[in-house]
């Protein structure tokens, strides 16, 4: 019979080589996690120019960053740790205690960035295929109505395993398709849609004879696709090994037997982490905004100057055949169409903040 802080996995991998891996690579990815979106939080709310706050996916943004960075401090770090024991084939004390913390954290944090993803992409797919109206359905009270509910909900279900009956197993398939299946399926789905929509208005503008616009749109629609395939496939990489895997362990006899299979099993949970490790560079670092924010805090806090926010910091240039693209599209879409029937006051503007 196995006492409450025996570790199961270091009874059967007796590998120090393996646990070691482990536990440089784990430290190595804890500290990217932590510190990546430590300085996106500290950047965003620093914010010396006052320009990044009032983009309303900010917010989706910075709750992905404080997930991440919860997911580095409190689970990554301490499987690391634990990785390091094993290494000594030595069990981690109170092991049972931190493993609930681990697991607890995992699942809620888990939860809450995969949603806040797909929260993104829905904010870029509405400034895309109803600009007009962007600003009315995209709201800063919305979104943080879905950040609370989103956070009470992966609470929620943190909970299930303890105050339930339900088996491991069915919770696990419950698990892995609210992480994973319903996560995949919703991220497709809408960035097929935004490829559709890009498309067709890029056709419209052509239709219309907007030709520079048109070739602006056609730039930029070559870069979201490119944005597109990374997000997909990042989330893909990181998600559908553990997806694959957990399967196999509860329906697969032969696999819940075999060491080289959970070898595999737990070298594969540490692909969950890399999502949260290389999300700041997806979602902010490549957007100019947040580069410059970064560089006042910079001068900042070695007293090289100060920077203060400046009124009118967005600008948006009108002409009558002419628009302003910003190099990332995660930053903003700015095209400003005016019909030669239309009086100025008439002229329409498409602005989106994607934030991918």
């Amino acid at each position: 019979m196995s006492k409450p802080n025996d570790d199961f996995y270091l009874a059967l991998i007796d590998d120090k080589t393996f646990w070691q891996s482990l536990a440089v690579i784990g430290f190595i990815i804890a500290i990217v996690i932590i510190q990546g979106n430590a300085t996106l939080l500290y950047v965003t709310f620093k914010d010396p120019r006052k320009s990044i706050r009032v983009l309303p996916p900010v917010l989706l943004i910075t709750n992905l960053s404080a997930s991440d960075f919860l997911l580095g401090l409190l689970n990554v770090f301490l499987v690391a740790l634990r990785d390091a024991y094993r290494s000594s084939l030595v069990h981690m004390p109170f092991v049972e205690v931190f493993k609930a913390v681990m697991y607890t954290v995992l699942s809620a944090t888990l939860f809450v960035s995969s949603y806040s993803i797909i929260a993104l992409s829905f904010t870029c797919y509405v400034a895309i295929s109803r600009p007009v109206e962007y600003k009315s359905i995209i709201t800063r009270r919305r979104l943080k109505i879905y950040i609370a509910v989103l956070w009470l909900i992966s609470i929620v279900m943190c909970g299930i395993p303890v105050t339930s009956s339900i088996p491991e197993r069915v919770y696990t398939l419950i698990y892995l398709h609210t992480h994973a299946s319903l996560p995949a399926i919703l991220l497709t789905v809408i960035y097929v849609k935004i490829s559709r929509a890009l498309a067709r208005r890029t056709r419209q503008l052509q239709h219309d004879r907007y030709d520079s616009i048109a070739s602006h749109a056609l730039v930029l629609e070559r870069k979201m696709l490119i944005a597109i395939i990374i997000v997909l496939t990042l989330f893909f990489i990181t998600y559908i090994p553990q997806y694959v895997t957990l399967h196999l362990l509860y329906f697969c006899k032969a696999c819940q037997q075999s060491i080289t299979f959970h070898k595999i099993d737990v070298a594969l949970s540490r692909f969950l982490y890399i999502n949260s490790a290389i999300n700041p560079f997806i979602y902010a670092w490549r957007i100019p905004k947040y580069r410059r924010a970064f560089y006042d805090c910079l001068q900042s806090f070695f007293g090289k100057g100060k920077v203060t926010a400046r009124r009118g910091s967005v600008v948006l240039l009108a002409s009558r055949r002419q628009s302003v693209l910003p190099p990332s599209a995660g930053e903003g879409l700015v095209i400003v169409c005016r019909s030669k029937k239309r009086a100025p006051s008439e002229q329409s503007v498409l602005s989106q903040n994607c934030g991918r």
